[in-house]
């Protein structure tokens, strides 16, 4: 148990030395800019997760990977949810490429 505790620890460590500077930065106060929220969720998209989280929970509850039927699980409830959003991201891909 000792060897998760060293690794937490070292990811602590790392994720203070990145990102202790940005958040002891003093930045100028006149500099209040609107900054450009980037990716937003929208309803569809928010309804597209939760629909994943769902579809993989109602699984796993019926096939019961944990008694050893894991690659039963991985194809029935991991594998559409990582073709549809595969397809998603290939389709957004050549939206944004139109826009």
């Amino acid at each position: 148990m000792s060897g998760v505790m060293e690794i937490l620890l070292i990811v602590a460590i790392i994720l203070g030395i990145f990102m202790l500077p940005r958040l002891m930065a003093k930045k100028p106060e006149g500099d209040l800019q609107s900054r450009d929220q980037g990716f937003r969720f929208t309803g569809r998209m928010r309804f597209a997760i939760l629909g994943s989280i769902l579809w993989a929970a109602i699984i796993a509850f019926f096939l019961e990977p944990w008694e050893g039927d894991w690659p039963l699980f991985f194809y029935i409830a991991v594998g559409p949810v990582a073709l549809l959003w595969g397809i998603y991201w290939v389709f957004s891909g050549f939206r944004k490429k139109r826009e």
